[in-house]
């Protein structure tokens, strides 16, 4: 999994047109950057790397399970609230932020993820893994338990287990009052960090518990107007400042140019909406035709966007000396460190394609040992080389 090191902005919308910054109900929180899969001698920690494997496994595999309510909101002006990065041997795994949860409201780490679409928050008495602060529902006035079970069974045989509930859920100042979620009692495997909880923001058919997820439900309610229904990440590289996450505007501060918009991809789905995933034509090396189209699936939760096996195997076929990584196992490639591979990705959108430079540092995951001079390259790319990251928009509003 390469990194990238210059900042990049990833804009996510459903609202039909063309939304501009808006005035009014908004929210903003700044958040930390990323680093490299690398220890301090160059050389690729492969530890830290199948332990971030582990998380998007565990991640994905959780749609098979299946486990229900949504609610009314209040409207409210912007607001913000800053992040802490979760820094980890020269690696920022994740980035996670402020949610008040219940009356009075009590303030939980989330980890805000495109790739998922529950909400996650453990409660006080959780066992195993759980972290802190653990939300107490007993001292919440508007807490409400189901009797509707909520399980997430992760490949490594982790996860979590717990019961639906709803209570009242704000994101500086943008308020579900009836939010549906997984109460977990229980954690165990690659699901926890320093956050306690995870904020899905992918669609409500990836929604394990059944819920409406927290951002369909500030555009269902009108919390959000229609030309507010959008949101931004802007992630910053190797400990600088400036990350942000942001729902109902564009911070137009972070990036030059203009904005790509691209249809999502439903097709490689069964025409069912689950992630924020757009179509590729494939990377392209050197003076190669583009490899194939594939859907690149654009997650925040791992700072990634994620691709085929198939579409990375013909990338590294038409890489001099590449081959796959026996020691690391699936997923993985070495090429000879002497070279330098500078792949393209290519988006299609209805005007075209456009094409974003992979810059050959954030390609190289370091050298497999120190005295063994070959490279790592990886298999799940986040490498977009613009100001700013394409913009992904359906032409639709929200349902």
């Amino acid at each position: 999994m390469s990194r990238l090191l210059a900042s990049v902005t990833f804009f996510f919308a459903l609202a039909a047109g063309s939304p501009l910054t808006n005035d009014g109900k908004s929210a903003v929180i700044p958040i930390p950057a990323r680093a490299l899969l690398r220890r301090s001698d160059g050389v690729f920690d492969a530890e830290l790397a199948l332990q971030d494997v582990g998380r998007v496994k565990a991640k994905y595999a959780a749609l098979q399970n299946q486990s229900t309510t949504g609610a009314p909101l209040n409207r409210r002006s912007s607001g913000s609230d800053s992040l802490t990065d979760n820094y980890q041997g020269g690696m920022d795994v994740s980035y996670y932020g402020a949610l008040s949860v219940g009356t009075p409201a009590q303030m939980q780490n989330i980890d805000f993820d495109t790739g998922s679409s529950d909400l996650v928050i453990p409660l006080v008495g959780c066992t195993g893994s759980c972290m802190a602060p653990l939300f107490n529902y007993t001292e919440s006035s508007t807490y409400r338990s189901t009797t509707e079970m909520f399980s997430l069974i992760y490949e490594d045989g982790g996860g979590v287990d717990g019961l639906v509930a709803v209570d009242k859920v704000s994101f500086a100042g943008l308020t579900v009052q009836k939010q549906g979620f997984g109460a977990i009692s229980s954690e165990s495997g690659n699901f926890g960090g320093p956050y306690s909880g995870l904020l899905g923001l992918g669609f409500p058919a990836n929604a394990v518990s059944k819920q409406t997820p927290f951002f369909i439900n500030l555009c269902k309610q009108g919390v959000l107007d229609k030309w507010s229904q959008l949101f931004a990440f802007y992630l910053s590289r190797a400990g600088a400042k400036g990350s942000e996450l942001s729902i109902g505007r564009i911070d137009t501060s972070k990036y030059t140019g203009h904005i790509n918009y691209y249809p999502l991809d439903s097709a490689s789905t069964g025409h069912t909406q689950l992630y924020w995933n757009v179509l590729s034509e494939g990377f392209s090396y050197g003076n190669g035709k583009p490899t194939g189209a594939f859907s690149a699936v654009f997650d925040t939760g791992s700072t990634l966007i994620f691709i085929p096996t198939a579409a990375a195997e013909a990338l590294y076929g038409q890489i001099q000396g590449a081959m796959n990584d026996t020691i690391h196992g699936p997923g993985f490639y070495t090429f000879p460190c002497s070279s330098k591979p500078a792949p393209t990705l290519v988006l299609k959108n209805g005007n075209g394609v456009e094409k974003y430079a992979i810059n050959p540092l954030d390609f190289n995951l370091g050298k497999v040992t120190a005295l063994v001079f070959k490279t790592l390259g990886p298999s799940l790319l986040e490498a977009y080389r613009k100001p700013i990251l394409p913009g992904v928009h359906r032409n639709a509003s929200a349902q």
